[in-house]
């Protein structure tokens, strides 16, 4: 689908509950993955899972504002009230962008490309380093959303039809199975091998 197609069809607001809307399930389905029992322990996965929601969280409050910027008509007004003391408890955390954009997204560099150590980034910037602060936070998102497009209903359903009616298949790119993974990753190795052999250094060979 083009973009020239969406604007013809969507309203700013209908874009907004579509975007808001995909990105709260991203936000579940991490929540929810996590959650399980015999995951709940696994501090690796919560870690990895809390980042995950941390950089979808960033995404919410983007498309929110804009959302927030289009609350010109009494009902926007109405249901951006009822909702602000979720996104007040998400936006307690003013340093949330800053720590996703320096570690989460640029791999620990700053503006300017200068290695910045995380214990300096949170202690420069607010934003959570417990997994479960980062999965209320989620949870707050996730109800903020809900009520939003139970107000915006007949809107947000308009939207999913004109949405479907105009998508397209997304084709599959990529190996799909373990199988393929192992056979694909013994072709790399193999490839950094040979180049590694080509120098005659033992020490290159050892690295292997």
């Amino acid at each position: 689908m083009d973009r020239q197609n969406n604007k013809s069809v969507l309203t700013p607001i209908q874009e907004s509950l579509l975007i808001l809307a995909g990105l709260s399930n991203q936000i579940k389905w991490a929540i929810d993955s996590v959650l399980l029992e015999d995951r709940i322990k696994d501090e690796n996965l919560k870690f990895t899972i809390s980042n995950h929601i941390h950089i979808i969280l960033c995404s919410f409050l983007e498309e929110w504002h804009t959302l927030e910027k289009l609350g010109v008509d009494k009902k926007l007004i109405v249901i951006l009230k009822i909702t602000s003391p979720a996104l007040s408890r998400i936006r307690k955390w003013k340093g949330l962008t800053k720590v996703r954009s320096i570690l989460l997204a640029h791999g620990h560099r700053d503006k300017k490309g200068m290695l910045v150590c995380p214990w300096e980034v949170f202690k420069e910037y607010n934003a959570p380093t417990a997994y479960a602060e980062t999965m209320l936070l989620g949870k707050c998102a996730l109800l903020a959303t809900k009520v939003l497009l139970k107000y915006y209903k007949l809107e947000y359903n308009t939207a999913i039809q004109n949405f479907s009616e105009t998508k397209r298949k997304i084709m599959d790119k990529g190996i799909r199975t373990i199988k393929d993974i192992d056979a694909e990753l013994e072709q790399v190795t193999n490839g950094m091998l040979h180049i590694a052999y080509s120098y005659n250094d033992s020490e290159l060979e050892r690295l292997f």
